[in-house]
């Protein structure tokens, strides 16, 4: 009786102040918080790159005007090597519909779709955060099945560059949250995050473009508050055609708290 009463609680919880391991560290999250909260995410993307390196500081703002709608900001300031100076890179504008919901004891699962549009403010570089020198749109889906023992996030979406349509591409990811400790309210936990990413563009100049990806991250999440960290390499890329897409390794260190 007292483990259904802590698995409701923890629930409850999910909808209003925190998620069952945190919300994921490199994907997007279906999971509203609630009518009029938000979150504020302040992080750090430390990308090294195959021909643009920069570190990024990217604050980043999510408010849910109602249970099932929410939007977002993101604006970042980058820090290029090689001569590119600082300023800042593509801000991005973000809307989400969660339109299903399925709760049980101890678990949920939601599914929303997601309109993101990104304007060309940062460098004209062809290259993600930096600067694409294209406004971009996006739309995609996004799912999640969270519970006690495991959470489980997916994402499928197109980017589309009408000004340069050899930059539109597929992006896939998959994500799972393995919690460390034992659930508690209020919350205090360790979560280990098994992040992919893929990514497919058109063929260009006669080859397939393509990248694969992988993130190991590393949460803590306390009450209000979580603190993240990913470190991201590729499995397996070919960017012939456009080698400004082609990543070395990305680190993100970050935080985030609920308002």
């Amino acid at each position: 009786m007292l483990k259904n009463i802590i698995a409701l609680l923890l629930l409850a919880t999910w909808s209003t102040n925190v998620w069952g391991q945190g919300p994921p560290i490199t994907l997007d999250k279906p999971i509203m918080l609630g009518e009029k909260k938000g979150t504020v995410r302040p992080f750090a993307k430390i990308a090294d790159n195959e021909v643009h390196d920069f570190t990024a500081f990217v604050l980043d703002a999510d408010y849910n005007f109602t249970n099932k709608l929410a939007v977002a900001a993101e604006v970042p300031l980058v820090f290029a090597q090689h001569g590119e100076g600082a300023g800042l890179g593509d801000i991005g504008l973000t809307a989400k519909y969660q339109f299903y919901r399925k709760d049980g004891m101890g678990k949920t699962i939601r599914i929303a779709a997601k309109a993101k549009n990104m304007f060309r403010t940062g460098k004209s570089l062809e290259t993600p955060t930096l600067g694409m020198g294209h406004n971009m749109t996006y739309l995609g889906i996004l799912a999640a099945r969270e519970s006690l023992r495991l959470g489980t996030q997916a994402e499928l979406g197109y980017a589309a560059m009408p000004s340069a349509d050899h930059l539109n591409h597929w992006l896939y990811k998959l994500g799972f949250g393995l919690p460390l400790l034992k659930p508690v309210y209020p919350v205090n936990q360790i979560n280990l995050y098994f992040e992919f990413e893929g990514m497919n563009l058109p063929r260009h100049n006669g080859a397939n473009q393509y990248g694969y990806y992988y993130a190991q991250g590393l949460q803590y999440a306390k009450g209000r508050f979580t603190f993240d960290l990913s470190v991201q390499f590729p499995i397996s890329q070919q960017f012939h055609g456009t080698p400004t897409f082609e990543r070395k390794l990305w680190t993100l260190i970050g935080a985030r708290m609920i308002i």
